[in-house]
């Protein structure tokens, strides 16, 4: 009789306890970009579904910093427009709608009109009420493609040449390689330079000078983005120390499919 009891106790617990484990608020996807480019506007949507029995909703987003770093808050029952925070402040558009229909998720998301490289991190949406509460994180990456990639001979000893490429205002640190089409470059130094939230980085190589004409490449790379962009220079002999008597454009050889055509169109 007393394990029939005890048995009839532990149900009734464990009965209770699948009720207190039920989420009324259920986050279904949260929208986040993984990759941006620099300058372009962007929505960050929290989808969520909520009971409408449940009170008092607060949708929140944090940045960074373990969730502690709070950038907006909107309560839908309130008549107040959102409160933005921190790093966001000033940059959204807050008359932005996900729906005029429904009342719950009209203000859930983040309307970025100018992004920048700062804004690149994790993003954090917590959608809560009374009775439950979710919480979602992903994270985007505002990318910055060089301002500057070139090519250039820089003077040095008798017999003796330096050739160096540079890329200026990239974000965020990117790979840089130099080659030669006629010879391996053994030994090349790479320089970078944090300026603010952008990198300039440089690669050079002491080479004997030239005899005859010789093409150089640099490759600047930005893993994070799948972004890779060539500079093609031809360099001739003589002491013309810093002409460079002929170009080969940068060449795209792989970028974000959703950026690739806007770059196209920036180039061409």
């Amino acid at each position: 009789m007393r394990e029939t009891k005890y048995s009839n106790r532990v149900s009734l617990l464990l009965i209770i306890g699948s009720f207190t484990l039920v989420e009324s608020v259920k986050i279904n996807n949260l929208h986040v970009p993984e990759v941006i480019r620099h300058r372009a506007a962007v929505v960050l949507d929290c989808d969520f579904t909520v009971e409408e029995s449940d009170q008092d909703l607060v949708v929140k987003w944090f940045f960074n910093s373990n969730n502690q770093t709070l950038v907006y808050q909107w309560i839908p029952a309130s008549s107040s427009r959102p409160q933005v925070l921190g790093i966001l402040k000033d940059r959204l558009n807050l008359e932005y709608a996900v729906s005029a229909v429904d009342s719950n998720g009209k203000h859930r998301a983040l309307h970025i009109l100018d992004a920048g490289p700062d804004l690149s991190g994790n993003y954090t949406c917590s959608v809560s009420t009374l009775q439950s509460e979710d919480i979602r994180t992903k994270s985007m990456l505002v990318f910055v493609p060089e301002r500057l990639l070139i090519i250039r001979r820089l003077h040095s000893s008798v017999g003796l040449m330096r050739i160096q490429c540079t890329a200026e205002g990239v974000f965020p640190s990117p790979e840089i390689l130099l080659r030669s089409h006629k010879r391996e470059l053994i030994e090349t130094e790479i320089t970078s330079e944090q300026r603010g939230n952008l990198y300039d980085i440089s690669v050079s190589a002491t080479l004997k000078a030239l005899e005859e004409p010789e093409e150089f490449s640099c490759e600047l790379r930005i893993p994070q983005a799948n972004y890779t962009v060539r500079k093609e220079t031809v360099i001739y002999p003589g002491n013309k120390g810093l002409q460079i008597t002929q170009d080969i454009w940068i060449t795209i050889l792989s970028c974000v499919p959703i950026l690739c055509q806007r770059i196209f169109q920036i180039l061409c």
